[in-house]
């Protein structure tokens, strides 16, 4: 059993200081066990001017979702403990205040029972199988952040 802190792990990147000198940097919530994951996709994205926000399963999430109300982005993985990312994108369809939160899947899972499922929350917009190529994933966030804009 995995002992969870009462506390949701949130990192804030030292660029998140232009939210208050008035820039206008998205926002970005990476949900991946691994660490070394979000290390990577961390750097890949302040790189690409993404403000980014970390959390280690699908429980914590939904915590930090709970407290973080201006989230543009959810990279999510699917094999996590706690709530792996099909439940969480479950849940998220169903929340109101977090429903409209574009989600990537980012996975090593190739499997297309399980791309249907998640493409059956609504709130999957794409699925990027690891290892991540930087350009790709850049890419796909703005594309979908751009098709999304206005919308809500």
């Amino acid at each position: 059993m995995i002992k969870r802190s009462k506390k949701p792990s949130l990192v804030l990147s030292l660029s998140s200081v232009m939210i208050f000198l008035g820039g206008s940097m998205q926002r970005v919530l990476i949900v991946d066990d691994s660490e070394s994951v979000r290390v990577s996709l961390r750097a890949i994205l302040e790189g690409a001017g993404f403000e980014v926000l970390e959390s280690e399963d699908g429980l914590d999430a939904l915590e930090v979702l709970k407290e973080q109300t201006e989230i543009d982005m959810i990279l999510l993985d699917i094999n996590m403990p706690a709530m792996n990312g099909i439940e969480f994108a479950k849940e998220q369809s169903k929340n109101e205040k977090i429903c409209r939160i574009p989600t990537i899947l980012v996975t090593t899972e190739s499997h297309p029972k399980l791309a249907v499922e998640a493409k059956k929350t609504g709130v999957v917009k794409a699925w990027i199988t690891k290892p991540v190529k930087p350009e790709i994933l850049v890419s796909t966030i703005k594309r979908i952040l751009e098709k999304l804009k206005g919308t809500y």
